[in-house]
């Protein structure tokens, strides 16, 4: 799985990868990804400009939030958004 993370969230670009996931950032314009992880409330979306590297169906759009690395991974495995109790 391809995430892109957006820049100002460094932290979980350093987690994800130690998980095993490949992450790319908003310069990787030619890479597709599967997922994008965002603030939705800074203007994450608008922010990343990656019209050519997203795929026209399925992606995958995370709002970080106040979500915990595990809250997201569990997020990106099952692709639904709910509680993990």
């Amino acid at each position: 799985m391809v995430i892109c993370v957006s820049h100002d969230l460094e932290y979980l670009q350093d987690e994800l990868t130690q998980r095993g996931y490949t992450v790319i950032n908003n310069t990787d314009n030619n890479t597709c990804c599967d997922a994008i992880i965002c603030n939705l409330k800074e203007g994450g979306l608008k922010n990343l400009m990656m019209q050519s590297s997203t795929k026209r169906e399925g992606t995958l759009i995370v709002d970080s939030g106040s979500k915990s690395i595990d809250e997201i991974e569990y997020i990106l495995t099952t692709r639904v958004y709910s509680s993990i109790f």
